[in-house]
């Protein structure tokens, strides 16, 4: 043999531990990556440099799933298709986004194939999502960026919020921050009132922590729940990146709503997605006479049950938002052709820079301190219910022996809780 030993100049392959390559190929899967970038993915996480012969033969041992491997049966993604469907009370998502939801649950299967069940079981749905049924949208120019945390945007949203529904004074808000160079959403919130400077002050504190950092900048619309959130941007952009141009990178901007397009354009996709479905649900309390707004304990009751769950969902559209595909556009000057969530992590990969300035925890933490002094504590913002009155309903819930909340059955258990707890 010519290589006895079987060493060769590449020399020994350091591999991380079963699990955490395991893990890592499940990631990539999730995120629809191609074989190549897997490749570049293993170099960037663990340093781990293979071939494409070797990446397959890791993905057997662990099982990774493919639209070739471990394909499930039709009779299980049309199952699968079904199930999410049916959430959908709106019928406004289409297969592409179905097959993201899939791949999330670790179901590979094509998108025609998704595409021909819906078609079977849910027709009605593709003449809802016909072009000529929505309203046009408005002429957009081009955007700039460059990289993630350049340019975040952030904004409030109220399509299920008190005055939507209409059913007293109950209510859920959404505040949302989107990156604008990445399309990644990077928090979605339920919160009481997304008008709130307060409520959004201490949100901002809460975002900051979770990112490690502010962003170059915040950009919103103009509207007085923004105040302590520029006041924190601009005292910690002046603190901890001192010799960035203010004029060339303004650490905050205000615009009009419908310019605000890196987020209103997000909010549209989540109406679509999920927002609609959502307040279909929450509205059967009033249509069908389940909630009273005279009765002190519904309010209660729904504010323990709904924003809970409203969350959940949130959380799950934000994850297949930042793993679906974004189509490719030549004429953009920022990323197309991506996966929000991998353009975020790796921007190396597509001529991006990381933006972000690191804050320190104990700077975040004084600032918090601050904060409250001046306008109260966090829990006075962004605490739904009491702790007692959350105390007893986890009492009463499990006393009558419910089973776990969905949206699905929240309203029969709101039913059966409220009598229990009258």
């Amino acid at each position: 043999m010519p290589n006895p030993t079987g060493k060769n100049s590449q020399g020994k392959k350091e591999y991380p531990p079963d699990d955490v390559l395991e893990a890592s190929l499940r990631k990539y899967v999730t995120r629809g990556l191609s074989q190549n970038d897997k490749l570049k993915r293993l170099v960037d996480d663990h340093h781990l440099s293979i071939g494409l012969s070797k990446l397959n033969q890791l993905e057997r041992k662990f099982n990774i799933p493919s639209l070739r491997r471990c394909a499930p049966s039709v009779d299980i993604v049309r199952q699968a298709v079904v199930d999410e469907v049916d959430k959908d009370v709106a019928q406004r998502n289409g297969p592409a986004f179905v097959t993201g939801k899939l791949r999330l649950m670790g179901i590979m299967t094509p998108r025609d194939t998704v595409r021909k069940i819906m078609h079977e079981y849910y027709p009605e749905g593709f003449d809802v999502r016909f072009p000529g049924k929505v309203r046009p949208k408005i002429p957009r120019g081009t955007l700039t960026a460059i990289g993630p945390y350049h340019e975040v945007s952030a904004d409030g949203h109220e399509k299920i919020a008190q005055q939507a529904l209409k059913m007293g004074e109950v209510g859920i808000s959404i505040y949302g921050w989107k990156d604008k160079w990445s399309s990644a959403a990077l928090w979605v919130v339920a919160v009481p009132d997304c008008r709130s400077a307060g409520a959004i002050g201490h949100l901002y504190l809460d975002f900051i922590e979770r990112i490690g950092g502010i962003p170059l900048q915040i950009t919103v619309d103009k509207g007085s729940e923004t105040g302590w959130q520029c006041a924190i941007q601009y005292a910690l952009r002046e603190v901890f990146a001192p010799d960035v141009d203010e004029d060339t990178y303004p650490p905050f901007v205000a615009l009009k709503s419908v310019h605000n397009v890196a987020i209103e354009g997000f909010w549209h996709w989540l109406r679509q997605g999920t927002g609609l479905s959502l307040k279909e649900i929450l509205l059967r309390g009033k249509t069908e006479q389940l909630f009273s707004p005279s009765v002190g304990l519904h309010k209660d009751l729904f504010n323990w049950i709904f924003p809970p769950l409203v969350q959940v969902a949130l959380d799950d559209f934000c994850t297949a938002w930042n793993h679906h595909h974004i189509r490719q556009q030549p004429d953009k000057d920022m990323p197309s052709d991506h996966v929000p969530i991998d353009a975020l992590e790796h921007p190396q990969y597509l001529a991006g820079l990381d933006c972000r300035i690191p804050i320190p925890a104990e700077v975040i933490g004084h600032l918090r301190e601050f904060l409250t002094e001046q306008v109260g504590p966090r829990e006075a913002y962004l605490q739904w219910v009491t702790e007692e009155f959350s105390q007893r309903a986890h009492e009463v819930h499990t006393s009558l022996r419910m089973p776990t909340i969905t949206l699905e059955n929240a309203w029969d258990i709101f039913v059966k809780m409220s009598d229990a707890m009258s």
